[in-house]
């Protein structure tokens, strides 16, 4: 069966048009209206999905064509569907992970596959007849793509819409132009926005605000509606005998870069999911460990303070217990993070520094046996950090094929029952590798 929803992608230009603000504006905007929105995130970003489930009130959902299987980004679409479901895309509309236009990673990509339409934001704040060249050029490149219109962003005056509004007349609807208004703006680090639980209620609404004075809501949502097939039956779990085994996430403000699907596939596979702060909790009593991405070098002094935590955890991996790590649970592993004492898992010590040192999609060959993967097998992920990890001792899992590692193409630092690596995973291109953790757990 099918159903009749209004489903469009935010496509930019390039990066920094943007489309972060305005599907953030957007899914605020329609929820006021009393619709139920459903945001989705093309690619691998935990910062905008953070911020769209505050705005959506539910959790966002990453789709990526790289990272996971084409009938997998399929069917969490399908089956998280609502009556309004926005797709805020990734970089310029035909960047991807590749230098392919329109390859897999791409907004075009997945535009097309779910079989939506875009929605152009076009930086305008430099442009005036030109946006005429721009527009054609982009809704013309790909024709098999479905094209919607645009939205003029950082509009400078009246006049300055004016022009643009006559220069696009004829070759594509506007559906809105949008004023630079410098007040409504969440602030950045060095990971990009800051996380749902950093940000004011009053910024939402001032974005709400933005997109409501200026957008054609009405016109938008005819534009953009579409048939979405019903999402096929869920098979049934491969693996009922975790059930009981109770699996600590770390999940506060140091560590909150999980999908949520990574969560959702540990109870689909019938663990328990109990969230603890490494900042301020006592250890939870439960089986294994699972401690994500975030900013630990911002609460480097904190995670040193709670001594009593550290030292429990610690214990509880030498006599046994599995720990999962990614990222910046990776930097807690470690003897120190920033001159700080960590949890001293492996040796070795990170400090964050002012520029990037990785950022991408990462493609691996699994080299050892570990926690997570067999020896040989072949995987997916994705990598973005500005620290740097020093002094490392110990074997590495993997052998990346695209992407930098903790070193020398290497990551996935690793013992008999703990694994740490800067590579991000997805769990729905990474079934099997959850399933071995839960495994371990039991």
């Amino acid at each position: 069966m099918t159903r009749i929803s209004s489903a469009f992608a935010v496509a930019g230009t390039h990066s920094g048009v943007g489309k972060t603000t305005l599907a953030i504006g957007l899914v605020s905007a329609f929820r006021r209206r009393g619709y139920d929105v459903q945001p989705f995130k093309a690619g691998p970003d935990f910062i905008d999905t953070s911020l769209h489930t505050l705005a959506a009130g539910k959790p966002s959902r990453n789709l990526d064509t790289f990272m996971m299987s084409r009938s997998a980004v399929i069917q969490s679409f399908r089956k998280n569907t609502s009556k309004v479901n926005i797709v805020e895309g990734v970089m310029g509309l035909f960047d991807g992970a590749s230098a392919a236009a329109g390859g897999q990673g791409s907004t075009s990509h997945l535009a097309k596959l779910l079989d939506i339409p875009v929605v152009l934001v076009v930086d305008a704040s430099g442009l005036a007849g030109s946006v005429s060249a721009l527009a054609h050029g982009y809704m013309t490149f790909d024709p098999s793509l479905k094209f919607a219109g645009v939205i003029l962003n950082r509009v400078g005056s009246e006049r300055h819409r004016e022009l643009l509004e006559d220069a696009l007349r004829g070759l594509t609807t506007v559906f809105g132009t949008v004023p630079r208004d410098e007040a409504v703006k969440i602030p950045e680090r060095h990971l990009g926005l800051f996380m749902a639980h950093e940000v004011d209620r009053t910024v939402l609404n001032g974005y709400s605000k933005l997109v409501e004075e200026n957008i054609d809501m009405d016109g938008l949502l005819e534009a953009t509606e579409v048939e979405i097939p019903d999402a096929e039956p869920e098979p049934e779990s491969p693996l009922r005998a975790v059930d009981g085994v109770r699996i600590g996430v770390a999940m506060d403000e140091a560590f909150c870069f999980y999908y949520p699907e990574n969560l959702d596939i540990l109870r689909d596979f019938g663990a328990e999911v109990v969230p603890f702060s490494p900042l301020r909790d006592a250890l939870p009593d439960v089986d294994a460990f699972y401690i994500g991405g975030g900013y630990p070098e911002l609460y480097a002094e904190q995670l040193e303070e709670n001594g009593s935590l550290r030292e429990a955890l610690a214990d509880a991996i030498r006599h046994g217990s599995p720990l999962y790590a990614e990222c910046g649970g990776l930097l807690y592993c470690l003897e120190q993070l920033e001159g700080k004492e960590m949890l001293g898992l492996f040796k070795g010590s990170a400090k964050l520094t002012n520029r990037l040192h990785a950022v991408g999609y990462v493609e691996a060959v699994a080299v050892a046996d570990s926690l997570l993967f067999r020896r040989g097998a072949r995987f997916r992920g994705h990598e973005f950090h500005y620290s740097t990890v020093n002094g490392v001792m110990g074997e590495f899992a993997y052998e990346l094929l695209k992407g930098v590692g903790i070193e020398n193409k290497r990551d996935g630092i690793f013992r008999e029952n703990v694994l740490a690596s800067y590579t991000h995973l997805h769990a729905l291109g990474n079934e099997k590798a959850f399933l071995r953790f839960l495994e371990a757990s039991r």
